[in-house]
């Protein structure tokens, strides 16, 4: 398996504190990402969730307010281990705020490459549901409980 990243880079048309509040707090978490028992913005936390049948378990090891929140991602019932960052920045825009996301995901080779549903391209497909759809619906004003992530 490949080692390269996947990697999927979003433009949205709000500000950034706006799309950091989306990721950083767990009232936005419930409306477009996945339920979470509780969520505090420390280095160390940990927090899971279940998406489908899997229990991920992830621990945010970085953080610098409205630029960058980075955290493992793994299940605890397999093997691996991998890091999911997120990266903001402001694009000038003289219309609209404009904020431009890069999610970067490294370590998935290291999962069962046997379970198809840790493919890279299980991963490419339900990180571009999640940014471009999900997230981009409730941060551009279309916020629809059917749209979160299972």
């Amino acid at each position: 398996m490949s080692a390269k990243p996947v990697v999927v880079v979003e433009i949205f048309d709000t500000s950034i504190d706006k799309v950091w509040d989306a990721l950083t707090t767990k009232a936005a978490f419930d409306k477009w990402y996945f339920d979470i028992d509780e969520f505090v913005l420390e280095e160390g936390f940990e927090f899971e969730f279940y998406g489908g049948s899997y229990l991920h378990h992830c621990k945010i090891v970085d953080f610098a307010p409205q630029s960058k929140l980075v955290y493992t991602w793994k299940y605890p019932v397999y093997e691996g281990n991998s890091v999911v960052t997120f990266l903001l920045e402001v694009i000038e825009n003289e219309f609209v705020p404009q904020t431009k996301l890069t999610l970067i995901h490294e370590g998935i080779e290291s999962f069962p490459p046997e379970d198809k549903n840790f493919s890279r391209e299980s991963f490419e497909a339900g990180w571009s549901e999640i940014i471009r759809i999900s997230l981009k619906s409730y941060l551009e004003g279309n916020v629809d409980d059917d749209l979160k992530v299972e």
